[in-house]
């Protein structure tokens, strides 16, 4: 993301927060309230930092900072990784058909992205 599309991002509310260690940052991950939900956006870990955890507690984290019930999180389709990451964090892929109201309703992208993303959604207990 370049430093434009970063500080669009940050206008448009997004918030973001980063795993530093040792004086590096090696994960960052993004929440925005937005309407009645709460999107998860821009999560990233350095590929070789993957798979210890830094991930899953920058999730946590964010989780805890929703302000609504419900958290939605996008991905590619082919992302499957990322898609098995969730899951394995309590979200549940939509449907397609809720998927794409979902990502017109909470997202600003082209149809293309539309066609080839999916939504998985978590409502966590309180």
């Amino acid at each position: 993301m370049s430093a434009g599309e970063l500080k669009e991002e940050i206008e448009a509310g997004v918030r973001f927060f980063g795993w530093v260690e040792g004086g590096h940052l090696l994960g960052v991950a993004g929440i925005q309230s937005l309407k009645d939900t709460t999107l998860i956006r821009h999560a990233y870990v350095l590929p070789e930092c993957q798979r210890v955890g830094i991930g899953r507690r920058l999730l946590e984290y964010l989780m805890e900072l929703a302000e609504t019930p419900e958290i939605l999180v996008g991905t590619w389709a082919d992302a499957t990784w990322a898609v098995r990451f969730y899951e394995k964090h309590g979200f549940k892929l939509v449907s397609p058909r809720e998927k794409d109201r979902l990502l017109r309703t909470y997202w600003n992208i082209p149809e293309r992205q539309i066609e080839t993303s999916v939504v998985l959604r978590i409502i966590p207990s309180s």
